[in-house]
């Protein structure tokens, strides 16, 4: 695809948050609803589609159902202690890179102690506090090491809550008692995506003029993180608890004059792409220098327009879209060579980005 330079003007709605819809689907599953929940919808990104999809599968007479993850990480993690706690012994489907990524499967889920690393993936910490009420007797979470990404677990919390779930929070992680009951959520409307709306935002912090509609203010998505972060920027940015912004935020500094290091990136090695070592590429080829290292980058902003050039996505949507908030300060075309894989999680951003005014 190429994508013309230039600033965007326009409106636009993020599409529902992903990380959202997965738990409330889990949830109303747990909870017996059935229904047209777990039929696909127009514009559902293919996370979404791979958890109906498995979710269907868990509800059938099988004991060793096949559940395709595709290439969601949040599926594999979520579902692989719940299927345990149901008695089911999947087999999975693990696409992309998710095969490579780090994951934890269960021949079985019993009560008691689970110790969990905090600092690998929340959505571990997840799977097992959607699927420990489902047991037979008391479990605690502990984390051995600190927990990133909390604002995850928040969300998770939340949807539990609604859904008539207790859980008790301790200093080294939580209790969750055994033998309760799912209800059914009150709303299965998902928050709308932060993680979304920061690639509008990001080219709104390069001169762009999009409204950027129905976001919750109050939301727990730590992806809320980038509309601060942008209006208080400074030399070093933490995105240990948000790294999947980090690839809109490394394009808007990448213009930006200056140096910013960008810490806590350790995580994002282990992304549907090296996300570090992606966002160097294109930054290096749009002629911006870049410093990677274990748990750190530093961009070198140009305080100029991107040089045009061809990018490549590494089959990473958040690489895709960032590829386009680069061309809204660039002197010439971007070229990108995979733009359909931003379906992932917003299957309609590049038709969305046409619509908008070029100024």
């Amino acid at each position: 695809m190429r994508i013309e330079p230039g600033r965007r003007r326009g409106s636009v709605t993020p599409p529902a948050s992903k990380s959202h819809q997965h738990r409330l689907l889990v949830a109303a599953f747990l909870a017996g609803c059935r229904g047209n929940l777990l039929e696909d919808a127009p514009g559902d990104p293919d996370d979404i589609r791979a958890t109906k999809r498995c979710l269907s599968a868990l509800d059938g007479a099988t004991d060793t159902p096949v559940l395709d993850c595709g290439e969601s990480g949040s599926t594999f993690r979520f579902l692989a202690p719940v299927a345990a706690a149901l008695g089911k012994r999947p087999e999975y489907v693990l696409r992309g890179r998710l095969g490579k990524r780090p994951g934890m499967r269960y021949d079985e889920l019993r009560p008691g102690l689970h110790e969990l690393p905090g600092d690998v993936s929340s959505q571990f910490a997840t799977g097992l506090l959607l699927a420990l009420p489902l047991l037979d007797g008391d479990s605690e979470i502990r984390f051995t090491s600190l927990l990133e990404s909390r604002g995850y677990v928040d969300m998770t919390l939340a949807v539990l809550a609604a859904s008539g779930i207790a859980v008790e929070e301790t200093p080294t992680g939580f209790l969750v008692r055994g033998g309760q009951r799912y209800r059914a959520p009150a709303s299965l409307v998902p928050e709308r995506d932060w993680s979304g709306a920061s690639f509008w935002l990001a080219m709104n912090a390069l001169g762009s003029e999009i409204d950027v509609r129905g976001l919750d203010g109050g939301s727990r998505q730590p992806d809320k993180a980038m509309g601060r972060i942008l209006t208080s920027w400074g030399p070093e940015i933490d995105v240990s608890q948000c790294p999947d912004i980090f690839p809109p935020l490394a394009a808007v500094a990448g213009a930006r004059g200056g140096d910013t290091r960008f810490t806590g990136t350790r995580r994002l090695r282990m992304k549907e792409s090296d996300r570090v070592a992606a966002m160097a590429d294109m930054l290096c080829r749009l002629g911006v220098g870049v410093e990677a290292g274990d748990d750190a980058v530093v961009v070198h902003g140009r305080g100029a327009p991107y040089r045009g050039a061809a990018v490549r996505t590494f089959g990473d949507h958040r690489i895709a879209m960032s590829a386009a908030v680069a061309a809204t300060c660039a002197d010439s075309a971007v070229e990108v060579d995979d733009a359909g894989c931003v379906a992932k999680s917003y299957p309609g951003f590049f038709e969305v980005f046409a619509s908008l005014d070029r100024f």
